[in-house]
């Protein structure tokens, strides 16, 4: 396992395209808001471009959030055309989803709204949280599968993104594969 470690460790250190920085933000994301106890659907990775400006789809229980996440350099700033795309991506979302409560929209960024992107966010009940990427958080996550079984994924597995955690449920988030193993989780990813 020690392998498995080194591999995991040299992962996070090392320096990923525009893709995968993208994906990594959105991975963060997900990771916030799996701690604070939502399912989180990692639309945007399973749908690339065809996400509709839908990165995360977060439930709690009636409440369902709809993230776009933007990993943009400090200089950049996001205007009114940018959230264009969220708000376009609520209103479709309400219409296929008549039954279900009317979601929020949250824009989260590493930039800045310029003045008026505040005010049609306000506007428009758009949210913006300001989070920087932050490759330091724990990413292997500890998963109780539906027989039970307690599995960990690492991020470079085939099945990593479709792994949801429950913190209600024994699961969790480490960066320690031995950690994992003491408290009986097993590895039987795909490299």
């Amino acid at each position: 396992m020690r392998e498995l470690q080194k591999k995991y460790n040299l992962y996070k250190k090392k320096n990923h395209d525009n893709p995968g920085i993208g994906r990594l933000y959105e991975r963060q994301i997900r990771y916030i808001y799996e701690t604070k106890g939502w399912r989180v659907d990692p639309f945007g990775i399973e749908k690339g471009k065809n996400d509709l400006g839908r990165d995360l789809i977060c439930t709690k229980g009636k409440q369902i959030l709809i993230v776009q996440a933007k990993n943009w350099s400090s200089d950049k700033k996001i205007f009114p055309k940018h959230l264009m795309q969220l708000a376009g991506s609520l209103l479709y979302y309400i219409n296929q989803h008549p039954n279900h409560k009317i979601p929020k929209g949250v824009f989260v960024t590493t930039t800045k709204f310029h003045q008026t992107t505040k005010d049609v966010a306000k506007k428009l009940n758009i949210q913006h949280r300001y989070i920087k990427l932050d490759k330091n958080y724990p990413m292997i996550k500890c998963n109780v599968n539906r027989r039970g079984k307690k599995l960990f994924f690492l991020p470079f597995d085939k099945l990593y993104d479709k792994v949801h955690i429950d913190i209600n449920n024994q699961e969790f988030y480490s960066d320690d594969i031995s950690d994992c193993l003491k408290k009986g989780f097993r590895y039987v990813g795909k490299n």
